[in-house]
């Protein structure tokens, strides 16, 4: 076993929240391989899950959950740990609504710093992203548009995950990389994050996301603080407030 990917494994456990991460000596379906038929059957859970909320919700609460493993590992391996974790060595644990823990192929990360290993880990999961979309697609008629925007959500909220946990990011340096995964990942003007400030005057940052998760629709849903269905002085003002 790799002893860099193993230490990398177990100091993600209490960043990646879905599940265990485990090391295998190789895997079956990588993430973005994931056939239709399961695309199909997690769309169909959450369709017997919450029949109230539609298709459409449906169909982005299913891209989000395929997708965002993929991203926090692959942005956490980068900024965390300085490693490049090879998206294409990930496959993950599917359950009835609910994508969480992975298995991660042993192979040997990529060592460099983290501008390099932006540019090469962020090509292969693009290119993951793209093969998943196409058997979404065709599957559970998932919007491109809607999935970039998506993706791109949950790419900041991975940005903002790995603020938490690095003290030398400043306001600036967050926002920069933020930009930096957008326009690698081909999601430029599809997301990004918001400045504001607390009642104190301290800064801080929030997804300003552009297109509803539309899990409002559901029976136990509401609209999320952050929900672009909410007029941006009023977004300010709750986020100032909290």
């Amino acid at each position: 076993m790799n002893p860099l990917l193993e230490n990398f494994t177990e100091s993600m456990q209490g960043v990646m929240l879905g599940g265990p991460l485990d090391i295998v000596q190789s895997i079956d379906t990588a993430w973005a391989h994931a056939p239709a038929t399961q695309v199909a059957w997690l769309a169909g859970s959450l369709a017997n899950a919450y029949p109230e909320a539609g298709r459409h919700y449906w169909a982005f609460r299913t891209w989000g959950l395929l997708v965002w493993q993929p991203v926090y590992l692959t942005l956490a391996g980068i900024h965390l740990k300085g490693l490049g974790i090879r998206p294409e060595c990930i496959s993950q644990q599917v359950s009835p609504c609910m994508v969480g823990g992975c298995r991660i192929a042993d192979h040997a990360p990529i060592e460099d710093d983290e501008n390099e290993l932006l540019d090469i880990t962020a090509a292969a999961l693009r290119n993951g992203v793209s093969r998943l979309f196409s058997t979404c697609r065709e599957t559970i008629a998932l919007h491109p548009k809607a999935a970039d925007r998506l993706l791109a959500d949950y790419v900041m909220g991975a940005i903002l995950h790995i603020k938490d946990l690095r003290p030398d990011w400043s306001t600036d340096e967050t926002m920069s990389w933020g930009r930096r995964w957008l326009d690698a990942l081909g999601l430029r003007g599809a997301g990004g994050l918001l400045r504001y400030r607390d009642h104190a005057g301290g800064e801080h940052l929030a997804m300003d996301r552009k297109v509803c998760c539309l899990v409002y629709k559901r029976h136990d849903g509401s609209l999320c603080d952050t929900c672009p269905k909410i007029p941006l002085v009023d977004r300010l003002a709750g986020l100032a407030r909290q």
